[in-house]
């Protein structure tokens, strides 16, 4: 299992530095574009719903948005309830969000390369299968 963690490290590393490369004229790094990919397609009435989402820190979340915000990507609109802002995707960001869309299609078309249906779906159904193990595991300072 260790050459598998280390393998998905890489590729994910990978990943990210390609898609910096072909969202480098947006001004945004590949998290960001992801965060804002997900508003602009999801209701968001409050942070908590992005970190489930994308199993980051609240600190993480509100970082991010708040730079998308200082940018003029999104806008946060004061509901009822305090503690929820709904979270907007701007005009702005219906641009960056077509050029990520590319950027995510171009991406899957080299991932993908020699690679059969039946391939993607069984590596989805592992990797799937390798993050329930891992939600469902106990972990703890005390478990080794």
């Amino acid at each position: 299992m260790d050459q598998v963690v280390k393998l998905i490290k890489i590729i994910s590393n990978q990943i990210d530095a390609k898609m910096q490369i072909l969202l480098e004229k947006t001004d945004l790094t590949s998290q960001q574009v992801r965060m804002l990919h997900y508003i602009m397609h999801h209701d968001c009435h409050n942070q908590k719903q992005i970190c489930e989402t994308f199993k980051l820190s609240s600190a993480t979340v509100n970082g991010i948005l708040n730079r998308l915000e200082e940018k003029g990507f999104i806008e946060r609109e004061k509901l009822a309830d305090k503690r929820n802002n709904k979270i907007i995707a701007t005009n702005k960001a219906l641009l960056v969000n077509e050029t990520f869309q590319k950027a995510v299609d171009y991406n899957n078309q080299i991932m993908a390369k020699g690679l059969t249906e039946n391939n993607v779906s069984d590596l989805v159904l592992l990797l799937t299968q390798i993050l329930e193990n891992i939600e469902e595991g106990t972990y703890d300072k005390n478990t080794i």
